[in-house]
């Protein structure tokens, strides 16, 4: 999974290994916290990977919504971009089972 992540970041030379693994950890976490789930299910590794490699472009740019260098603007997206929200939605919410409990007399 890591060899897929590292072509689709053009396999920089000066990336950290350990660096990629941290970003895909977190991707993974924000997915299965949005999908609300335990365990990825079967297809989402794409969304995770394509995840991931935001959050690796993002590094040193943490708490940045937009800069002006030289007349050149750019702006950040600091939430999880409209393409991959509508992916997840794929992937609908586990619904939990609520017990209720019931008290003997």
């Amino acid at each position: 999974m890591i060899n897929r992540l590292l072509v689709l970041l053009g396999n920089p030379p000066e990336c950290d290994m350990e660096t990629v693994e941290v970003c895909r950890s977190m991707a993974e976490e924000a997915v299965l916290d949005y999908i609300g789930r335990d365990t990825l299910p079967r297809g989402a590794d794409c969304i995770v990977d394509k995840l991931a490699v935001i959050y690796y472009n993002r590094l040193g740019n943490e708490g940045e919504t937009a800069r002006t260098e030289g007349g050149i603007s750019q702006s950040f997206n600091s939430d999880i971009p409209m393409d991959i929200l509508r992916q997840l939605r794929n992937y609908p919410r586990k619904v939990g089972v609520i017990h209720s409990e019931t008290v003997e007399e």
